[in-house]
């Protein structure tokens, strides 16, 4: 055995733990939500969020969500009813406590979309369902040009 090789074990153990140290931290999130706006019920007994979610500065980085709650119960960005890509925009319409309707901008990547939401999905009762019915509408670069998007 030369002189060499007891140390060389040293370093590779070394650079073993550093190069796992940086595969890690390039495996971190950097993951932002962005509340953008909330839409109450008619009564004001359930909540829509409307929110994004970013994992980079780029426009294919951005998912635009819609959360249904009640309104006692906390925001979870990890619970969604619908998100969608490449659009930025929502206008939501209560129509009753059961029924909604959400218009996205046209050509928007549809991710996940839920016709009906009951039951422990979004803590709501089994028996409380909400139906949601959803409209593409023509959109200047994925935004509405418009002042409210929220009615009741």
């Amino acid at each position: 055995m030369n002189a060499y090789s007891r140390p060389n074990v040293k370093y590779s153990g070394l650079l073993l733990m550093l190069a796992m140290l940086l595969v890690f931290a390039g495996c971190s999130s950097n993951e932002k939500t962005d509340v953008m706006f909330e839409c109450a019920s008619p009564s004001g007994a359930k909540v829509a969020t409307f929110y994004r979610v970013s994992t980079g500065s780029g426009p294919g980085d951005q998912e635009m969500k819609l959360n249904i709650r009640p309104a006692d119960k906390s925001f979870d960005a990890g619970m969604q009813s619908f998100s969608f890509r490449h659009g930025y925009d929502a206008i939501i319409h209560w129509q009753s406590e059961s029924a909604m309707r959400v218009e996205y901008p046209q050509g928007s990547e549809v991710t996940n979309q839920e016709n009906a939401i009951f039951g422990t999905s979004q803590t709501f009762s089994s028996t409380d369902t909400i139906q949601i019915t959803y409209s593409e509408l023509p959109s200047t670069h994925g935004y509405f040009m418009v002042e409210q998007r929220c009615f009741k």
